[in-house]
């Protein structure tokens, strides 16, 4: 289930964790908001590392309204597989969080104690959505997205692409070897199959929330009929 997406202004007010069976999605033009720019003629790989500088202010910043603390004081375990997760005196908390990034757009997903995860992407042209679906999706599944014209063969690759991650990232495990066991139909996709291990497929959630236009995105979760809330973060005194 999706429920509409609303704005939420700068700064944030302290928050209560969703309840059991919701997810909150935070959406952050990072080039819209109030942040030291980056200055004239830095190269790319600075614009990159301010970028990530910005990434991180505003993840810390969103996880301290929860946690109701400064986002400095939140300590977060990066292992080198697997997803971020709090440290130090936040390791108990029942929140549970992941990210995604695009181009200027941050995504932030949390909930309690649900597992979740989600990705997106900047809706583009893809040459080379074919070759890229015949090679990590299983063979119907590129067979039927092959036979589509564009732009609607670019758009649902991003779609099928952006579910499997979401629902690996909620799932805490690598890629690798896991995108062909994912099977999933139509556009907006749906879940049909997932690795044995994984358990029921009704026993995940794959929803593909309202965004701003351009943005292909999905929230995967380990639960039944989730619900996502869609916060679209905008500068104060933005209509």
């Amino acid at each position: 289930m999706v429920n509409k997406l609303s704005k939420t202004s700068l700064p944030l007010r302290p928050r209560a964790l969703p309840a059991a069976g919701n997810v909150d999605l935070w959406l952050v033009d990072l080039a819209d908001l109030p942040l030291e720019p980056v200055p004239p003629g830095t190269d790319r790989a600075g614009a990159l590392r301010a970028r990530r500088i910005r990434q991180q202010f505003m993840l810390r910043l969103l996880l301290g309204s929860y946690l109701g603390c400064p986002g400095r004081e939140i300590e977060l375990i990066r292992p080198e597989r697997g997803k971020p997760r709090l440290g130090g005196r936040h390791s108990k908390s029942p929140m549970q969080f992941n990210l995604s990034h695009s181009g200027c757009w941050l995504a932030l997903v949390v909930s309690r104690d649900c597992p979740v995860g989600v990705d997106i992407e900047y809706e583009r042209s893809m040459p080379r959505a074919g070759a890229l679906a015949r090679r990590f999706f299983p063979v119907a599944e590129a067979r039927s997205l092959v036979g589509l014209d564009e732009p609607f063969r670019s758009r649902t690759f991003l779609q099928h692409w952006t579910a499997r991650e979401a629902l690996v990232k909620a799932r805490g495990c690598g890629l690798a070897g896991m995108l062909k066991r994912i099977e999933l139909a139509g556009s907006p996709p749906a879940l049909t199959r997932l690795p044995q291990e994984w358990g029921e497929s009704a026993s995940w959630s794959l929803v593909m929330p309202r965004l701003p236009d351009g943005v292909v995105g999905h929230v995967g979760a380990a639960g039944r009929q989730v619900r996502v809330q869609t916060h679209l973060l905008v500068p104060l005194g933005r209509p």
